[in-house]
């Protein structure tokens, strides 16, 4: 399984619940994003974010287990879920635009959960929003 750290990740529809993350055409997890394929998102608490920002921020060999080292549990979408977590959502890929360097993937939230309700999610503000 892939698992990327998200900087564009957006509410798109209501109905049915569905929402947006932006994926560079370089990364090697947007072979895994076609309509169809199951994902989880997992957001993380503010103040607890930093060590799995750094994580899955770092470069993988191919075919590396990017969750080795991280404590998760299976989604019954079959994707892993961050113990860490504030929240996940378990989402199906409906669609996906190709929009310049990027690749728009739209997806149908089938479930989730909160774990904490009064946690924070985390924000990574970049030094500039032109690259990573």
């Amino acid at each position: 399984s892939g698992g990327m750290m998200a900087s564009w990740v957006s509410q798109a529809t209501f109905n049915p619940p569905g929402l947006t993350v932006a994926v560079a055409k370089d990364r090697a997890i947007e072979s895994l994003l076609f309509k169809g394929d199951n994902f989880v998102l997992n957001m993380l608490p503010e103040g607890k974010h930093i060590p799995l920002m750094k994580h899955f921020l770092k470069p993988f060999a191919p075919g590396e287990d990017r969750f080795a080292g991280v404590t998760t549990e299976e989604a019954d979408n079959g994707s892993p879920i961050l113990n860490d977590a504030l929240a996940y959502v378990e989402c199906q890929v409906g669609n996906r635009m190709e929009c310049g360097d990027h690749w728009l993937v739209y997806a149908v939230a089938q479930q989730g959960k909160v774990f904490d309700s009064e946690g924070v999610t985390a924000v990574h503000h970049r030094k500039s929003g032109t690259h990573y």
